[in-house]
């Protein structure tokens, strides 16, 4: 194995480690977690299997091998920020939601405490 393909390996364990650590300490989530893990497997595979990259630009027609590496990094860039503007705008729909309750529960204690106000002697 050539000494460049070492380097994919060190990233693959550097993210790996990264991705473990921030999931037991800072709660990251599984869901998050998972596109991580998918790029430490792809990286893997290619470092340890360099040909399988060439073999599969050839087999797809794509001339230079990195350019495959490249669509596919970019196509699971987008897949990420997709899940990411999903979640935002489900918090951002969740926060509104909550943020109504809140105002209803709100009003609905002035009310009461109003109605405790007048029933007093």
């Amino acid at each position: 194995m050539e000494r460049t393909y070492w380097i994919g390996l060190l990233f693959a364990l550097i993210v790996l480690l990264a991705v473990f650590f921030r999931m037991r300490n800072a709660g990251m989530k599984e869901r998050y977690a998972t596109w991580w893990v998918v790029i430490v497997v792809g990286t893997t595979i290619v470092s340890l299997f360099p040909g399988l990259l060439s073999l599969l630009a050839g087999a797809l027609g794509v001339r230079v091998p990195l350019n495959l590496a490249f669509f596919v990094a970019g196509i699971v860039m987008l897949l990420v920020s997709l899940q990411l503007s999903v979640d935002a705008s489900r918090a951002d729909e969740e926060r509104r939601r909550l943020v109504e309750e809140i105002s209803i529960l709100n009003l609905r204690i002035e009310e009461l405490e109003a109605e405790s106000r007048s029933h007093r002697p």
